[in-house]
């Protein structure tokens, strides 16, 4: 197959981990960049599962099988397309090879807390003493500066830092957690954007740069109106379930089936009397409680009982076409095992087919882009730990068979860690 991806020719070294910054590095892969993840044996990849493991659920058949921080679903499905070698950097010789690495990429990525470069003695002015022109990108959660810096995090405490759970939940109830901890993904797509800015860049000026993402910071950008909103009036945003300031009704409601719901939001009051005709009330578009956007927030409680009065003998599919004819924006919830099954996705072909020896053909989500010049796709399957090591050691840095073998026995590479 010839290769049209654009980042066919761009190379990137990376020590990307979890979610955030391993989905940057999927990006990559899927606009055709070569990505080389090193992890250490001591110290692999959380989302891997731990040896012996430690996550359930998360394997083909819910079985882990011998080696199953290859298994893993969380760690599959952000690292396709990748290369994956072992290195343990606290070793000279890795340490050696991997400057050797970062001379001849164009991009080193990054994850850690603050402290973990500066701590293996990698900082940007090391590597650029190899490779003038590198990339390097930084995502700790709270970037490279500031009292936090150092802290650890992920999506499951960036949500609280960042604002967002205090946003979430239902009026009277306790912050929540949205569950998903889709701030890591976020981060990743910002990640992502940052490599396109530094590698233009780089094309017009032959200059590297470093960039410092700050999860938290990209994080606070899904909420600009209501940081706004507080430094204009001094009061904070009260958490309200699923309803909004500017639409109502605004909510899910309760379908037809086991666990079935819809989305269903109006915006404007044409939409409402469109709505109100739809459900068959058209009555209620002149009811003193709902006819116009601040007397149906004011009753909110009894337009969210008629609406799910009129919803809950009916199909969500079904619901979604009357309102989506009638020009009123309206989905059902869907459950991850239905996005399988989805017909937009399928005729997308968003879903994308891969086979491991150990796991069988799989579906993995594919680009969430159309490029009619340059289209992204899934380079290939995840990786097993280690399972590139040995080409990328000798026939890419041309380290001897006899030193890898060595550094084998020492457990500085290799494709099984020691057991915890």
């Amino acid at each position: 197959m010839n290769d049209t991806r654009p980042l066919r020719h761009i190379r990137a070294t990376v020590l990307t981990q979890a979610w955030a910054g391993a989905f940057t590095t999927r990006l990559l892969a899927d606009m055709g960049a070569e990505v080389i993840q090193v992890e250490s044996l001591n110290r692999i990849d959380p989302w891997r599962g731990g040896y012996p493991p430690r996550l359930s659920g998360t394997y083909p058949d819910s079985d882990p099988g011998k080696r199953p921080f290859d298994r893993n679903a969380a760690y599959n499905s952000v690292n396709t397309g990748k290369k994956a070698i072992t290195l343990d950097l606290n070793d000279s010789e890795a340490m050696d090879a991997f400057l050797e690495l970062v001379s001849v990429s164009d991009i080193v990525a990054e994850n850690f807390s603050g402290r973990v470069l500066p701590n293996l003695g990698l900082e940007y002015p090391v590597l650029r003493s190899v490779n003038p022109s590198v990339i390097l990108l930084r995502m700790p959660a709270y970037g490279v500066s500031g009292p936090y810096a150092n802290y650890m995090g992920n999506g499951g405490t960036i949500e609280p830092m960042s604002g967002i759970t205090s946003l979430l939940g239902y009026e009277g109830g306790p912050p929540m957690n949205s569950g998903v901890m889709h701030t890591d993904p976020f981060a990743g797509l910002m990640g992502m954007a940052g490599l396109m800015i530094a590698l233009h860049h780089r094309a017009r000026t032959g200059r590297g740069q470093e960039i410092d993402l700050s999860q938290q910071e990209t994080s606070i950008s899904l909420i600009p109106d209501h940081i706004m909103a507080y430094t204009m009036s001094g009061q904070s945003p009260q958490r309200r379930g699923n309803h909004s300031d500017h639409m109502a009704p605004h909510n899910n409601y309760r379908c037809k089936g086991d666990d079935s719901w819809v989305a269903i939001a109006v915006r404007s009051e044409d939409e409402w009397v469109r709505f109100c005709e739809v459900i068959e009330r058209p009555g209620l578009s002149s009811d003193p409680r709902f006819h116009d956007l601040l007397a149906r927030q004011a009753n909110i409680a009894q337009l969210d009982d008629i609406v799910s009065e009129w919803t809950r003998d009916k199909s969500a599919y079904n619901i979604a076409d009357l309102l989506q004819r009638a020009s009123i924006p309206s989905a059902p919830v869907l459950k991850a095992a239905q996005l399988l099954h989805n017909p937009q996705l399928k005729t997308r072909g968003f879903f994308q087919t891969l086979e491991r020896e150990d796991t069988g053909p799989l579906p993995y989500a594919g680009p969430a882009w159309r490029l009619s010049r340059t289209p992204g796709r899934l380079g290939g399957p995840p990786p097993g730990l280690g399972q590139h090591s040995e080409g990328v050691l000798r026939k890419l840095l041309g380290i001897p068979q006899a030193v890898i073998d060595d550094l084998v026995h020492r457990v500085i590479t290799g494709d099984t860690p020691p057991t915890d």
